[in-house]
């Protein structure tokens, strides 16, 4: 939620900012503003909409500075406007503020500092920031802004500059992703890595409970509640700046579903560490697999794999394990927690409870030093590189290959597969990324058959054991993306409610794999057709076509065109499948 970015050298600020802000306009885009500092004043140009339609004006191309701060906002407190966007200013026009996070405690703090004459401007829980460093400020900016963190209670990623001290900005990270990307003569600020990736493949992460003060030509790092130095490692982005790029691409959500097959092939690389991860979870009597929307998709093929190999699994959504199931774990749990950026407010809030139970925890994740690794025992990373689009696609598939992976690798430990049957299965994988573009290639279809019906507002999607999930995750990319009522039930539920829906026309997506459950789907898919429901299967020799391939691995497979077909979806409506209204790419709130 929200993106950060700052910059701190000898070139023109505001054009720096801006390029970060609209590579990290992923994790937001109700609002946008950069804060500079010329001229001994501070410089605030901020409003409601996108970073292009509010930076790309005239006036603001006449500020020139060496240092500022930016946001691009997704809102929680205060609805989409010019006085709610970030960065905020204090009363004096001293000290401003980019936060991305939430304040819990904002109301007390906000009525303590009217009470001490304080005017507020905005509707926004951050405004009691800068007011905060202001009532707090006897000569340090450093002091004041640390002590104003020590009174707030909630998350925050901020950045704060003063134009009393024009030559640092400070920033501070409690549960909300900060890093700091390291130059020759300059240093950045951004909430995530691919705003600094034109500039440095060097990068500092902070962690909880961090601050700094960052100048052009140093980082100082330190801890809030003690104000001691501290070193964190520098980490180096290893992939290449055109992965976060289009590259001819009319969007980012069709680029990555292009890059679904690499997904594959990027996850198959781990297979040493899956291997080694498989050995330890071996011991443990209960797995629960976390996660929150797609992810958690991911987890509940994860639990379906095991449970084909008759090893005791349970998926439990992050928001809901954290508040319950959490009081049921001790230490013969594993949790396995899924996400791709690591920075997941319920996946990691849940992982810390169920750690401090005595849990194991394995994390599958696809950015590498984020958050969740932090807190976990061991990693596998799904390396599907950047994924800008806020509909995730390439990274369902990379986690998918790791929990396929990680199922089978278990399964051998605990003698519950053939070495033969195994070898096989990873022959299979290994063939997924050929089958994949096969599907790929038949791009034209799929977007024939979404413009066909394209003017539908409503749609159903059925599937049994491994394909529930993939029915779930068809569904809620054509929700985030084409803003169509779609539901997702196990096709043996149809009759239990949802067949209520049918009537002619209303289209049925059924996926339907060459397994010993195919009869029974079949049955299903003519409970829908009886009711004059347009009937999409997925499947070999069905209307959605798929390569023949082992049904285990059949959700690896059967999403993608389900991914081709919600894009397609959305552009038929004149919808921008990367900018989906009031969703961001990081949950980083509760």
């Amino acid at each position: 939620m929200c993106g950060i970015a700052g910059y701190i050298g000898d070139k023109n600020t505001p054009e720096i900012l801006v390029e970060m802000l609209k590579r990290l306009e992923y994790r937001g885009y109700d609002s946008a503003g950069i804060a500079c500092i010329s001229d001994n004043s501070v410089i605030v140009y901020k409003d409601r909409g996108v970073v292009s339609e509010v930076m790309d004006k005239p006036d603001r191309k006449q500020i020139h500075s060496k240092v500022g701060i930016a946001h691009t906002r997704w809102a929680t407190h205060g609805e989409p406007s010019k006085s709610n966007a970030h960065p905020h200013v204090d009363c004096t026009g001293s000290f401003v503020v980019a936060h991305n996070g939430i304040i819990e405690n904002y109301r007390d703090l906000k009525a303590e500092l009217i009470d001490k004459g304080h005017r507020f401007e905005s509707d926004t829980d951050t405004e009691v920031i800068p007011h905060l460093i202001e009532e707090l400020y006897a000569g340090s900016f450093e002091e004041a802004f640390r002590n104003s963190l020590d009174k707030l209670r909630g998350s925050f990623a901020i950045a704060a500059i003063s134009k009393n001290e024009p030559d640092r900005i400070l920033i501070a990270r409690k549960d909300s992703p900060l890093i700091v990307g390291l130059g020759d003569g300059e240093n950045f600020i951004a909430s995530d890595a691919p705003a600094v990736l034109p500039y440095t493949k060097k990068i500092l992460i902070l962690d909880d409970f961090d601050y700094g003060i960052v100048s052009k030509d140093q980082v100082i790092l330190k801890d809030i509640q003690t104000g001691n130095e501290i070193t964190r490692d520098i980490h180096e982005i290893q992939w290449d700046i055109t992965r976060a790029e289009k590259e001819g691409y009319p969007h980012f959500m069709l680029k990555e579903i292009f890059e679904e097959p690499t997904a594959v092939e990027d996850a198959m690389k781990t297979l040493h560490d899956v291997e080694y991860v498989a050995k330890k979870l071996k011991k443990y009597q209960r797995i629960y697999f976390l996660g929150c929307g797609t992810a958690s998709y991911a987890g509940l093929v994860g639990k379906y794999l095991l449970e084909r190999f008759s090893i005791p699994s349970e998926l439990v959504l992050s928001s809901e394990f954290r508040y319950s199931t959490v009081n049921t774990v001790d230490e013969n749990c594993a949790i396995i927690a899924v996400s791709q950026s690591g920075e997941t407010s319920d996946t990691l809030a849940s992982v810390k409870a169920a750690r401090n139970r005595g849990a194991y925890i394995l994390s599958i994740v696809n950015v590498v030093g984020s958050s969740l690794t932090r807190v976990s025992d061991n990693v596998i990373y799904t390396h599907s590189g950047p994924e800008i689009a806020v509909a995730s696609t390439k990274a369902y598939v990379g986690q998918l290959t790791s929990i396929t992976l990680l199922s089978i690798y278990l399964a051998k430990e605990l003698g519950r597969i053939q070495g033969d049957y195994l070898n096989e299965i990873i022959d299979d994988m290994h063939s997924l990324p050929d089958k994949i573009r096969q599907i790929l290639s038949r791009e034209d279809k799929i977007k024939e058959l979404a413009e066909i019906l394209s003017e539908k507002n409503i749609f159903l999607y059925i599937g049994r054991r491994l394909n529930y999930p993939t029915a779930l995750e068809g569904a809620l990319k054509i929700k985030e993306v084409s803003y169509v009522h779609a539901e997702a039930y196990p096709a043996g539920e149809l009759k239990h409610g949802p067949i209520a829906l049918l009537e002619a026309g209303v289209p049925v997506v059924a996926i339907n794999p060459n397994d010993d459950l195919m009869e029974k789907m079949d049955s299903n898919i003519q409970e829908a057709r009886s009711r004059n429901a347009t009937i999409i299967t997925v499947g070999e020799n069905c209307k959605i076509e798929t390569p023949v391939t082992d049904p285990m691995l059949s959700p690896i497979l059967y999403i993608v065109p389900l991914h081709l077909f919600a894009y397609h979806m959305a552009t038929s409506r004149g919808l921008n499948p990367d900018k989906p209204r009031n969703l961001a790419k990081s949950v980083t709130v509760e």
